[in-house]
């Protein structure tokens, strides 16, 4: 086997909790371990760390938050060079330091950069005041250019690094078909559902005119109850553990979007979960969606508020919501299942050293 023992560093920006890193590193470690592959996972806080800068109550300032993240950044930083190949995945830090990726580029033997939101046009969290003096907004695309290879979640983000002189490849964001799959029984009741986190639920404004559908029940898994559009939607709290099973009891998925860089940047991950979940997906035609979903045929796409509504009028009709909902699981099937996506990163990494 060739590189069997490849010893492989995963920076991530957030701990396994965050769906970013879960989805573009986590899920695929087993498989890469079982072939030899020697990984390990560094992010740049906690577990515990995360949950209290950015759990419900959100009192902590940005500072703290940097405060935590850089001492142990750096120290992981300082360590790359122990491996054959180092994957970074999203961004270094938060807030982009100035020259952390000039010395990542140095400790690296062979540097992978993964990339599945925009955040080459702004760092997660700026850095303020004085502390500005010391930032690099230029980061991202520095750490692209200079990337013996650069993962991109969707095909713009893939556009974006080719743009800068990256070795570019488009590697979707891809869902376990064997974890999420069709429910055994449909729910009796009519639910239209939606599935994320606090951060994401302003963009449910974009389908705001749901709130006067008769006979439905609204479910939002994950979201901040606070900014939702809807007084009267069930909102449930989001769990690993949980997840797949939330989207079972969906009639309907949906993702509205709001249209930005930022969510051009996004991998429309909900789509791939409901959609492999046999669930009908209704979403906002714009970025990542558009390259998955095919109007009328595995989703339906909803622009304004009269169309939100006629596309949920129309998957009342369950003979629709099958027909629909069997031809996105078999979308995710052939196009962005784990089990093709895993081999396919292994060879990449082996590529790479």
């Amino acid at each position: 086997m060739r590189n069997k023992g490849l010893r492989v560093l995963f920076l991530t920006l957030y701990p396994d909790r965050a769906a970013s890193p879960r989805y573009r590193v986590a899920q695929f470690l087993p498989f890469l371990r079982a072939a030899g592959l020697d990984c390990t996972v560094a992010s740049a806080l906690s577990d515990a760390e995360y949950e209290r800068l950015t759990g419900p109550a959100r009192k902590v300032r940005p500072f703290w938050y940097h405060a935590a993240e850089t001492p142990r950044r750096v120290r992981q930083v300082a360590g790359a060079g122990n491996y054959d190949v180092v994957v970074l995945q999203k961004a270094l830090m938060s807030g982009y330091v100035r020259g952390l990726d000039r010395l990542l580029r140095k400790r690296a033997r062979r540097l992978v950069y993964d990339i599945d939101d925009a955040v080459h046009l702004a760092p997660p969290h700026p850095l303020r005041g004085i502390w500005r003096l010391i930032e690099d907004r230029g980061q991202v695309r520095s750490i692209m250019a200079t990337s013996d290879r650069v993962l991109a979640g969707n095909a713009w983000l893939r556009d974006e690094a080719s743009a800068v002189g990256a070795r570019a490849t488009l590697f979707p964001t891809v869902v376990d078909t064997d974890r999420f799959v069709p429910a055994a029984e449909r729910p009796d009741s009519f639910c239209i559902g939606w599935i994320g986190g606090p951060s994401t639920t302003p963009h449910l404004n974009v389908a705001k005119a749901l709130g006067d559908v008769k006979d439905a029940a609204l479910r939002l898994v994950g979201a901040d109850a606070a900014c939702a559009p809807w007084p009267d939607a069930e909102v449930r709290p989001w769990s690993l553990e949980h997840e797949a099973g939330e989207i079972q009891r969906f009639s309907v998925g949906i993702m509205p979007l709001l249209k930005d860089s930022w969510t051009r940047g996004k991998c429309a991950l909900k789509a791939l979960q409901y959609m492999a979940c046999g669930v009908p997906c209704i979403a906002t035609p714009y970025g990542a969606v558009l390259d998955i979903i095919e109007d009328g045929v595995n989703g339906i796409f909803a622009d304004t508020p009269e169309q939100w509504m006629d596309a949920v009028e129309r998957l009342r009709d369950p003979v629709l919501r099958k027909r629909i909902g069997d031809a996105g699981r078999a979308t995710v099937e052939s196009r962005f299942a784990l089990r093709d996506a895993a081999p396919r990163l292994r060879a990449i990494l082996e590529d790479v050293a």
